[in-house]
């Protein structure tokens, strides 16, 4: 198996600090390290490494992320970021749906959960066309227990009418622990589905998913338009901002993704950052509080209604 170029370099750039330490002089280092002047000079930098690194690390955990037979879990750490971890599912629903073969269903079930739709809501059918979704591709259930959500999630993986299951459980419940988490697992494994647990407002515990990721907003880029140029202040494609905390990579692995509804992919966003400071007529949303008391203000005199509370007297 050969040497990565990031590996190999790290290694001659080693390889000289000791030759400098002992005094030798640097070609000696290259000697040792079994490279010349021209195949030093042909070696991609670090910078270039470290590039090639992170697009293999991207097309690795995309083909994992849709792989059949897994489970994934998407974690939310609020229940604000219901909105993004929700997209973000759906998003790979529509990229694995698309990827199945010939005479398989590309229908997903969304099973949400009872908690999380009094607090955010129900899917909105005309946003999930603009999200690249058609409304006839998704089927919705509200089950009313988590044991009837754990119940439909596994008949429909068994029943193999869906190309994805995504499953919503708001925080971490008792009756859905290790146990069910190790079951839905051999399920997914025995069928080989797909199916993604959407854990909304939730903390890190131990389960059976194959990778879980954690899930957040991140700021859109601005539009591009025809002639390529960028639409300052202007709102760009969603993206967002994942961090894998259970994978099978080493190190960090964290990305800003933007979804392409058009071409319905997701693609890294090497510059991302708030569109809103490029438009010439920003202005901050709150002053700079300085020197202010931490108490709230005195409330003042009723004026707009002063006649009319006199008249009530």
């Amino acid at each position: 198996m050969g040497v990565s170029p990031l590996a190999h370099e790290e290694l001659f750039s080693l390889r000289q600090a000791i030759a400098r330490i002992e005094g030798k002089p640097d070609h000696a280092a290259r000697l040792a390290a079994g490279l010349d002047e021209k195949s030093h000079a042909e070696m991609p930098d670090k910078e270039s490494s470290a590039s090639s690194m992170s697009a293999f690390r991207f097309e690795s955990l995309m083909a994992e992320l849709v792989m059949p037979g897994l489970m994934v879990e998407l974690r939310g750490e609020r229940l604000q970021q219901a909105g993004a971890t929700t997209g973000f599912a759906l998003a790979l629903a529509i990229i694995g749906a698309d990827q199945a073969t010939t005479g398989r269903p590309k229908r997903m079930l969304f099973i949400a959960d009872p908690d999380v739709v009094r607090d955010s809501g129900l899917i909105y059918a005309p946003g999930l066309v603009d999200f690249g979704l058609h409304p006839a591709e998704l089927v919705h259930a509200l089950p009313r227990r988590i044991e009837d959500a754990l119940w439909l999630a596994e008949a429909a993986l068994a029943s193999r009418a869906f190309s994805s299951v995504v499953l919503e459980i708001r925080g971490n419940p008792k009756k859905f622990g290790l146990t069910e988490s190790r079951r839905l697992s051999l399920r997914v494994r025995g069928c080989g589905g797909r199916l993604y647990v959407l854990r909304q407002a939730g903390e890190e515990e131990a389960s059976s998913a194959s990778l879980r990721l954690s899930v957040k907003t991140a700021p859109a880029a601005a539009r591009i338009l025809a002639d390529g140029t960028l639409l300052g202040g202007s709102i760009g494609l969603p993206a967002f901002s994942i961090l894998a905390e259970k994978s099978r990579f080493p190190g960090r692995t964290e990305f800003i993704l933007e979804w392409n509804p058009y071409d319905r992919r997701l693609c890294p966003l090497a510059h991302a950052g708030s569109t809103s400071a490029e438009s010439p007529d920003s202005l901050p949303l709150l002053s700079t509080a300085r020197d202010r008391s931490h108490r709230p203000p005195a409330l003042g005199s009723v004026v707009a209604f002063g006649p009319i509370l006199e008249r009530a007297s």
